[in-house]
């Protein structure tokens, strides 16, 4: 087996998303999720080909020193627990379905690898923006109801943090069903702010749209634009988009999510309340008080 730094595991679209980091460090090699690892008509995933190992052949070949999971599939807490076992220091993009005994690998928040998110967080903190009013965003991961319930993980994080507020109530809806799946999330935050989380099926122009409101302006990151930007009282200013994505920012200590054991269970609800909100017409979960 070959000593490497580290083992990125995820979809195709989490390979696209980092793919300019990981070409260019030594050590890192990433593989594809069992669930992300369909060919296309020329035999390559997705046009990657060769970049995108098989997790089961990267497993076997490589000896990590640590493991990053972008991207739930099943199979996943088995292969973390063994992982654990071997020393392999793990960080995952949201809680794992199931246990992995007593340890517990931490659970780091992908926004802090996008700069572009940054810039907005600061920007939204000007003055000339004001209050937080509402932020919609529009997502579409790959897979079925695991990694929509990752993107929903990973998207009330991002709206709390630019919300600036803890979250209060949260409604879930479905419609459809696996791989069509839609969920649509409504959130009021504890300053009464009010935000829209639109998990679509996989192929939408739209990912990773979003638009925020503050009494003053209006902040959007439109992928139709590709560049986002800031209405204010005068005019609308274009914002600079950074160049990539950072892997080396989710290893941070301050990129870990630290969460009570309620806030945890609260989303092991959420993961039922997806699979069942289609019968039941809607949910409504109340978020645990700090």
């Amino acid at each position: 087996m070959k000593d490497i730094d580290g083992l990125v595991i995820g979809s195709p679209r989490d390979f696209g998303r980092f793919r300019e980091d990981l070409e260019g460090q030594d050590g890192l090699v990433f593989a594809r999720t069992p669930d992300g690892s369909r060919t296309g008509a020329g035999g390559d995933s997705d046009g990657y080909g060769a970049a995108l190992e098989t997790l089961r052949d990267a497993i076997k070949k490589y000896r990590p020193r640590s493991a990053l999971i972008l991207s739930p599939y099943r199979g996943m807490s088995a292969d973390t627990a063994r992982l654990l076992e071997n020393g392999v220091d793990v960080r995952t993009a949201g809680p794992l379905p199931a246990s992995t005994g007593d340890k517990r690998p931490p659970i780091t928040e992908l926004h802090r690898s996008d700069p572009g998110f940054s810039a907005m967080l600061e920007t939204s903190r000007n003055a000339d923006f004001g209050d937080s009013v509402y932020l919609r965003m529009v997502s579409s991961p790959e897979g079925g109801k695991w990694p929509r319930w990752w993107c929903v993980f990973q998207m009330c994080r991002k709206a709390t943090a630019l919300l600036g507020s803890p979250l209060r109530r949260v409604y879930v809806a479905t419609a459809g069903a696996a791989p069509r799946l839609h969920v649509t999330i409504t959130l009021k935050t504890v300053r009464n702010a009010t935000g829209h989380l639109l998990v679509a099926p996989s192929g939408t122009e739209l990912q990773d749209d979003l638009f925020f409101l503050g009494t003053g302006g209006t902040l959007s990151d439109d992928p139709l634009l590709n560049q986002p930007g800031i209405y204010g009282q005068s005019n609308y200013r274009m914002l600079t988009r950074p160049v990539r994505h950072r892997l080396a920012e989710l290893w941070r200590d301050d990129a870990v999510i630290s969460m009570t054991e309620d806030e945890r269970c609260f989303y092991y609800d959420l993961l039922r309340a997806i699979g069942d909100s289609s019968r039941s017409g809607g949910i409504c979960l109340a978020y645990p008080a700090a």
